[in-house]
């Protein structure tokens, strides 16, 4: 099973590249548009890979983040899916995609080529509680110009999502934090009070 690959490109086209490892085999990986614009730039590279395997085919599908595998993962999931859809899904940068899934914007998603109302629908409510879409709609958060988070408060959203509190909720707490609580110890109980 692959799982990552690093090498040369050889050949780059929309939907795939040709990655030409050290040990001078050349792999074919399927990629998503914003890949393929990042990839364009670029000669060496690193991907994360998820290799799919059935009894007709073994296909490579590329990543240049791992988060982008898992939302990819998460989305071939869903029974309408296909890998073809869910690249084309991720044309839509993964922030902007979560920020839409949080929101239930169906008009965002609705917007990605062959995706119509009642899939965006569904795309929605299947992924809106998953983990990685939470916690990327909360990062995006984080880095916007209205909202930021010190790091101070970063390591004990980590905390309180590794003890399976819901990523968006947290954030919500953590972002809305009486002024009197000032240490970890003071902060983390306060939260789980609020998240129980």
């Amino acid at each position: 099973m692959i799982a990552y690959l690093k090498g040369i490109i050889i050949d780059l086209e929309e939907n795939n590249a040709t990655i030409l490892t050290e040990n001078w085999v050349g792999y074919e990986v399927f990629i998503s548009a914003t890949t393929f614009v990042e990839l364009s730039w670029q000669k060496e590279i690193k991907l994360f890979i998820y290799n799919h395997i059935t009894e007709n085919s073994n296909l490579l599908f590329g990543f240049l983040e791992k988060k982008e595998k898992q939302v990819f993962l998460e989305l071939i999931k869903i029974s309408w899916i296909w890998w073809k859809v869910a690249l084309n899904i991720l044309w839509l940068w993964i922030n902007r995609l979560s920020e839409a899934i949080i929101n239930s914007d169906n008009k965002t998603i609705e917007s990605i080529n062959w995706i119509w109302k009642k899939w965006a629908s569904k795309i929605i409510l299947e992924l809106h509680d998953k983990e990685i879409i939470q916690t990327a709609w909360v990062i995006n958060s984080w880095n916007s110009e209205k909202i930021v988070l010190k790091q101070y408060d970063r390591e004990i959203y980590e905390t309180l999502v590794n003890m399976w509190f819901n990523a968006k909720k947290v954030w919500e707490v953590l972002s809305n934090l009486p002024e009197k609580l000032k240490t970890a110890e003071e902060v983390i109980p306060y939260a789980i009070k609020n998240l129980s």
